[in-house]
C-alpha cells in the first residue's frame, strides 16, 4: 500500500490501471487455459509467444508511454522527457524485432562464449546486450534528471523504481526460466517473465498518464513535486482562483 501511495496515482490514472491490470490477468487466464486444458490449442494464447495476443497489448502500452512522453515533452517544452520517451522507444523496437535475443547470438558466437550454470552462450550474449543499452539509456536520464526540473526528478526516481522492478522480470526470472526451462516448474516460470512484465508495464504507463494528467489540469508541478496529493493542489488552486 506504501508503494502505491509513492506512486500518486491520479484517479483516471488508477481506473485505467483497473482495466489494464484485468486485461493482463485475463491473459494469464488463457494462458493456462492453452497450456493445461483442451478448450483452445490456439497458439497465440501462450504467453509467451512472439505476436501473440499478449505481447501486441504489451506493445501498445509501450506505443501509448512514448506517445505519453513525447507529449509531456512539447507540453512542457522540456526535452527531458525525451530520455524516457527514447527508451520506451527502443523497449518497443527490441520487444517487437527481438532484438537482444538476435544481437546476443551474434555477440555469443563471435566472442566464443560457454554455457556455464545450465545458461547457453546465447543467454550471456544477451545479458551483455542488456547491460550495453541499460547503461546508454540510464546514462541518458541521468543527464536529463540532472538539467530537468524537480517535478521531472520526482517523477524520474519513481519510474527508476519501476524500471527496476521491470528488470527484475526482465532479466533475472527470464534467465530463471532458461534454467528451468526443461523442468515441470517452465509454465511457472513463463508466467512469472512474462506476467510480470506485463503488470509492471501496466503500472508504469498509467504513472505516465497521470504525469500528463497534472499538467494537462494546470496544477502547480513545484507543489505535486514536493510530494502533495494531486487532489489537495488542486483544491488549492481552485481556491486561489475563487478569491
Amino acid at each position: 500500500m506504501k508503494f502505491w501511495g509513492r506512486l500518486n496515482l491520479s484517479a483516471w490514472a488508477i481506473k485505467l490501471l483497473c482495466l489494464c491490470l484485468v486485461t493482463d490477468f485475463a491473459f494469464i487466464v488463457f494462458h493456462f487455459l492453452y497450456e493445461y486444458t483442451v478448450l483452445s490449442k490456439n497458439p497465440l494464447l501462450h504467453i509467451s509467444r512472439d505476436g501473440g495476443y499478449a505481447e501486441l497489448f504489451q506493445y501498445l502500452k509501450e506505443f501509448w508511454s512514448i506517445a505519453l512522453l513525447s507529449f509531456l515533452a512539447i507540453q512542457t517544452r522540456s526535452r527531458s522527457y525525451l530520455s524516457w520517451s527514447s527508451f520506451f522507444c527502443y523497449l518497443l523496437i527490441d520487444d517487437s524485432l527481438s532484438i537482444h535475443e538476435r544481437l546476443g547470438d551474434f555477440i555469443a558466437e563471435k566472442l566464443a562464449f560457454s554455457a556455464l550454470l545450465k545458461l547457453r552462450p546465447v543467454d550471456f550474449g544477451e545479458l551483455l546486450v542488456f547491460g550495453v543499452s541499460g547503461l546508454f539509456f540510464l546514462t541518458l536520464i541521468a543527464i536529463a534528471y540532472y538539467l530537468g526540473d524537480s517535478f521531472f526528478r520526482r517523477a524520474s526516481r519513481k519510474l527508476i523504481m519501476l524500471l527496476l522492478v521491470l528488470a527484475f522480470f526482465g532479466v533475472a526470472v527470464d534467465m530463471l526460466h532458461v534454467v528451468f526451462k526443461f523442468s515441470r516448474f517452465e509454465p511457472l516460470f513463463s508466467v512469472l517473465e512474462d506476467g510480470g512484465e506485463m503488470v509492471v508495464m501496466s503500472v508504469m504507463m498509467c504513472f505516465i498518464f497521470s504525469l500528463s494528467g497534472r499538467i494537462q489540469e494546470g496544477t502547480n508541478t513545484t507543489e505535486i513535486a514536493e510530494g502533495k496529493p494531486l487532489t489537495q493542489v488542486v483544491k488549492m488552486k481552485r481556491n486561489s482562483q475563487t478569491w
